[in-house]
């Protein structure tokens, strides 16, 4: 409890009388301070208590009591103690007329009750008071640590930050977007857009920077988080109650663990990028069976995904960026209610994502949520995650063209010439000529496929093959030799491309 003026007057042992009442006998006190000068203020603190006898008053008019009330007033003095009976009898009427006029404060003090006897009450009280909120400081910075380290993380961090100093708390990333809030209430407007706008202020500093102000009955306080050469995002907080020494230390301990969670989650979660996107180029190199294991292993780590070789899966690509990335959580956030097959990732700038085949309708409704371009593939066996990536990549650069939306592959293919010529029976007609490759027939068809796919680049072809430039090249002119067809040779390029195409269609 505060020590305030109201406390003061409740001391049964002082028998204190409240002359001129006002909003301040429940504001917290400083201290008391003895003096009869006609001007003490210079020589005042906000938040005090003025002990006189009244002996400046002696050649005091009336307008000097509401001058000497007002200069009292704008040094934030709370109030007025007179000491009665040692000067004058009682206290004086144009001093309790002005201190009603200007609203301050006015108590008057027996002539039996001394003025260090306030004074050492107050003095004990604060001192208790003081001890109190280091106590609380401690647990509070005890409770914050606890939380961050019980396997919470940030979002624990943050919400028993704000429980404790009971305020709101906002995070933001590196751009000053918003990231989460804790608790999840609503600011007054006013709140809201000062915290934004200092955020992005003094994140456009490029170095480590705080800032504080007063707002529609707030504390709004603002602390960037990282070094200041890279920044991972910044705090805000905002309190209807001010921050005293003891919040602000709480609010710091709160801050540098948010900064520690942050640090681990930005590195862990660079960990799992990697392994995410390896697992994207063992299932193009149809390793499934590696792909699995990596996940298995990786999960002790994080939720990095799962799939189900037993399900028919689809692909979904999209933008990368901040959209992408949103769209990329969210799928993780819900993907356990509507698939067994999870998987998301940003590699080479675009999202990935695969699902199992009947979990459409989830992925189309996400992406639409977040506005997007994105392309999504047929149904397909987990063991062709080539095709699919394909279809759902050629998907992706139409309904980019288009301006944006989900295309999904049945449409985005039916106009081809590929699309008509499957329709007319030259699927089979492929598949008959592809046959003279022998045994070897389906990885080399793959390995074409994979040459055409990456525009006949024999460097980025090989890498993703998992195969030398050379050696890639030798199994792609095996198989032009095998239909007597010449690479060099565009109209022989094209018919070679029909032909490794037609049958996966």
């Amino acid at each position: 409890m505060s020590v305030t003026l109201r406390r003061l007057v409740a001391e049964p042992g002082f028998r204190l009388t409240v002359r001129a009442s006002s909003a301040a006998l429940d504001e917290p006190l400083t201290w008391l301070s003895s003096s009869d000068l006609p001007d003490p203020s210079p020589f005042l603190l906000p938040g005090q208590l003025v002990l006189t006898t009244g002996l400046q008053f002696e050649r005091f008019g009336d307008a000097d009591f509401v001058d000497y009330v007002r200069r009292l007033q704008g040094a934030g003095v709370l109030g007025i103690g007179f000491g009665a009976e040692v000067v004058r009898a009682d206290t004086p009427a144009a001093l309790v007329a002005a201190c009603r006029e200007v609203g301050l404060a006015l108590v008057e003090v027996p002539y039996d009750v001394p003025f260090v006897a306030l004074i050492t009450w107050a003095a004990r009280e604060l001192s208790r008071e003081a001890a109190a909120r280091s106590e609380w400081a401690l647990s509070a910075q005890q409770a914050i640590s606890l939380a961050a380290v019980s396997g919470g993380g940030v979002s624990a961090a943050l919400l028993e930050t704000a429980r404790q100093l009971g305020a709101t708390v906002v995070l933001f990333d590196s751009d000053g977007e918003f990231v989460e809030q804790q608790p999840a209430t609503r600011l007054p407007a006013a709140v809201n857009d000062a915290a934004h706008e200092d955020v992005r202020r003094l994140l456009a500093r490029r170095r480590r920077a705080g800032g504080s102000q007063r707002v529609d009955g707030h504390d709004v306080v603002v602390q960037t988080l990282g070094r200041s050469d890279r920044p991972r995002g910044a705090l805000a907080l905002a309190s209807p109650n001010p921050l005293d020494a003891s919040a602000r230390a709480v609010l710091m301990t709160g801050i540098a663990l948010v900064e520690v969670a942050r640090e681990q989650d930005a590195a862990e979660a660079a960990a799992l990028a990697a392994i995410r996107a390896h697992v994207v180029g063992l299932l193009r190199a149809g390793s499934l069976d590696l792909a699995q294991g990596l996940l298995e292993e990786a999960s002790a780590a994080g939720d990095v995904g799962r799939l189900d070789p037993q399900r028919d899966v689809v692909v979904l690509v999209a933008g990368g960026g901040a959209s992408g990335d949103e769209l990329r959580r969210q799928l993780r956030r819900t993907a356990r209610k509507h698939s067994r097959t999870r998987f998301a990732t940003v590699t080479g700038g675009r999202l990935v994502a695969l699902a199992d085949g009947e979990s459409v309708p989830w992925l189309v409704a996400a992406a639409e949520r977040q506005t997007v371009a994105a392309g999504l593939s047929a149904p397909h066996p987990l063991g062709e995650f080539e095709l699919a990536l394909s279809e759902a990549e050629s998907a992706y650069a139409q309904a980019e063209a288009r301006g944006g939306g989900v295309l999904p592959w049945s449409e985005a293919g039916s106009g081809r010439l590929l699309g008509y010529l499957q329709g007319t029976g030259m699927t089979e007609a492929a598949s008959t000529r592809l046959a003279a490759l022998g045994g070897e027939g389906a990885e080399l068809v793959r390995l074409t496929r994979l040459w055409f796919l990456h525009n006949c680049r024999w460097e980025t072809a090989a890498e993703a093959a998992g195969l030398h430039r050379h050696g890639l090249r030798a199994r792609v002119e095996r198989v032009a030799r095998a239909l007597e067809l010449d690479l060099d040779s565009f109209a022989d390029r094209a018919e070679l491309w029909a032909l490794v195409s037609l049958p996966e269609r």
